[in-house]
C-alpha cells in the first residue's frame, strides 16, 4: 500500500491544538492527583506539583523543537527512531501506547464513578462500557467532529475548575494547610506523590502525534503546546491549594470526587457546586478519554504504519480516513485493565510508560542536536542543553516512584518492557516497512531493516 493512501486528514489549527492538549489533561484536575497526598500532604504535594510542572514545562519545549522538525503521527517514536535507531523508536512507541491506552481505562473508570455518582442505579462499570463505545464512534468519524466536541468540553471544564477556585478560596483554612505534620512521609513521601502530581500534566505529550493532522505545523504546534502547558500549570497550583485549603489532606486523599468533597467539607454540603463539580467533573473525565483514545490510536497507527505491529493495526476508513483498528483494539484491552484494576494501581503503569517516554525524547533532541546540527529547525528549544537535561534528570527521579508506592506495580513494568524488547528481536525488525514517512525520515546512517547500514530518504 502507497504511503499516500495512509496519509491522515489535515484540518488542525493552534486554538483546536490548545483546547486538545488542556482537553486531555484536565480531567486531572478533577481525579486522580489526590491519591498522592496520603504519603506527602498539602506541602509535599505542592512541592510535587511544582517539580512535576517544570518537567513538563521542559519536555514540551523540547517537544516544540522536535515536532516541527519531524511532523509526523509517529510522535514520539518519530524523534527517538530517528536519533537512535529501530529499536529505540519502537520502545518509545510502545511506552506511549501503555501510557494512553491504560490512561483511557483510568480516565474511563473515573467517568464511570462519576456517572455513579450522579445517578446511583447506573453500574459504575456498564457506564464505562457505553462511554468506550461512544467515543469509539466519535474518533473514527474523524478528528475535525472529535476537536469540535473537546473544545465544548474544555471550555466547560477549565470554566467549572476556575470557579471552583475562586468560590472556595476565601473559605481556605491554614489548618487544613499546614496542621499536622506538614510532610507525613517526608522526602519519600514526596517522591511517592510524583506519579500522581504526574496525573495533573499527563498526556500532553500526545500532541506531536498530531502535526500530520495539522494545517501548518510549523507555526502551530509550538505555539498550542506552550500556551497549554502554561494553561495547566495555573490550574494544578490552584487545584491542589483550594482543594486541600478545604477538605484537608488526609479526607480528600481517600475521595474519587475530591472537589465536591472539598466544597462540601469546606464551604457548605449543600452548596449548589458540588452538583456542578461532579455534571462537570464528568465532562473532564470525558475530555481526557477521548482525547487518550486520540493518541493511543494514533501511536498504534504509526508503529503499524512502520511494520512494528500487526499490518491490520493502520487500515483506514475509507471515508473517514480514520484509523478505525488502532482505535477498536487497544480501546478493548484498556477495558480489561479496568475490570481488573483499581484506578490509583492503573496510575501507576501508565505514568510509568509516559516518563520511558520522555526519557527517550529527551534523549533524541540531544543526540540529533550533536549528529545533525544542520537539520531544519523551525522552532528551536531555548535554554539548550538545560531543557532536555532538566527533564530527564526530573523523569528519571519519578520513573523510580513506584518503587516507594507500590514496588509490585514496578516490576510488572519492567516486566512489560522487558517483553516488548523480546518481541522486537523476534518479530517485529523483521517486518519493518521502510516507505512509512518516518521510517523514510530516519538518521542519515544507521541501521535498516535487517540491520543493513542505509542511507535515509
Amino acid at each position: 500500500m502507497s504511503s499516500n493512501n495512509l496519509e491522515l486528514k489535515k484540518v488542525l489549527g493552534p486554538l483546536q491544538i490548545w483546547g486538545l492538549g488542556v482537553g486531555i489533561v484536565i480531567s486531572g484536575s478533577y481525579f486522580g492527583w489526590n491519591y498522592g497526598l496520603a504519603e506527602s500532604g498539602f506541602v509535599g504535594m505542592l512541592i510535587a506539583t511544582a517539580v512535576i510542572g517544570i518537567m513538563y514545562v521542559t519536555l514540551c519545549l523540547s517537544l516544540a523543537e522536535l515536532s516541527t522538525t519531524m511532523p509526523h503521527a509517529g510522535g514520539a517514536y518519530a524523534f527517538t527512531r530517528r536519533a537512535m535507531g529501530p529499536l529505540a523508536g519502537f520502545i518509545t512507541g510502545i511506552g506511549v501506547t501503555l501510557e494512553f491506552a491504560v490512561g483511557t481505562a483510568v480516565f474511563t473508570s473515573g467517568a464511570g464513578y462519576y456517572v455513579h455518582f450522579l445517578i446511583p442505579a447506573i453500574d459504575p462499570i456498564l457506564a464505562a462500557a457505553v462511554l468506550y463505545v461512544f467515543f469509539f464512534i466519535v474518533h473514527i468519524l474523524g478528528v475535525n467532529e472529535y476537536a469540535t466536541i473537546e473544545m465544548i468540553l474544555v471550555t466547560i471544564s477549565v470554566g467549572v475548575v476556575l470557579l471552583f477556585s475562586f468560590y472556595g478560596m476565601p473559605h481556605i483554612s491554614a489548618d487544613k494547610l499546614f496542621g499536622g505534620d506538614l510532610i507525613p512521609g517526608g522526602i519519600s513521601g514526596i517522591w511517592a506523590a510524583l506519579p500522581y502530581a504526574m496525573w495533573l500534566y499527563i498526556c500532553m505529550e500526545m500532541l506531536p502525534m498530531l502535526s500530520e493532522e495539522c494545517r501548518d505545523p510549523v507555526k502551530d504546534m509550538p505555539k498550542g503546546i506552550m500556551r497549554a502547558i502554561y494553561t495547566l500549570v495555573i490550574l494544578a497550583i490552584l487545584v491542589v491549594t483550594v482543594t486541600v485549603g478545604l477538605g484537608g489532606a488526609e479526607g480528600t486523599s481517600k475521595e474519587a470526587n475530591p472537589l465536591s468533597y472539598a466544597i462540601a467539607t469546606g464551604v457548605n454540603e449543600n452548596s449548589w457546586l458540588i452538583s456542578v463539580l461532579s455534571v462537570v467533573g464528568l465532562f473532564g473525565m470525558l475530555s481526557s478519554l477521548a482525547g487518550a483514545i486520540l493518541a493511543y490510536s494514533r501511536q498504534t497507527f504509526a508503529l503499524s504504519r512502520a511494520g512494528y505491529l500487526p499490518k491490520f493495526l493502520s487500515k483506514l476508513n475509507k471515508k473517514r480516513r480514520t484509523p478505525y483498528m488502532a482505535i477498536l483494539v487497544p480501546g478493548s484491552v484498556g477495558f480489561i485493565f479496568v475490570l481488573m484494576f483499581n484506578p490509583d494501581r492503573l496510575i501507576l503503569i501508565a505514568t510509568f510508560g509516559a516518563l520511558v517516554s520522555y526519557i527517550m525524547m529527551n534523549l533524541s533532541l540531544i543526540i540529533l542536536r550533536i549528529k545533525e546540527p544542520n537539520l531544519a529547525r523551525p522552532y528551536k528549544a531555548p535554554l539548550y542543553p538545560i531543557v532536555p537535561i532538566v527533564s530527564i534528570i526530573i523523569s528519571i527521579l519519578a520513573l523510580f516512584s513506584s518503587v516507594f508506592k507500590d514496588p509490585t506495580f514496578f516490576f510488572i513494568n519492567i516486566a512489560i518492557f522487558t517483553v516488548a524488547i523480546v518481541y522486537f528481536y523476534v518479530w517485529a525488525r523483521h517486518h519493518i516497512n521502510s516507505d512509512a514517512p518516518e521510517e523514510q525520515f530516519s538518521i542519515i546512517t544507521g541501521e535498516g531493516e535487517n540491520g543493513e547500514i542505509k542511507e535515509s530518504v
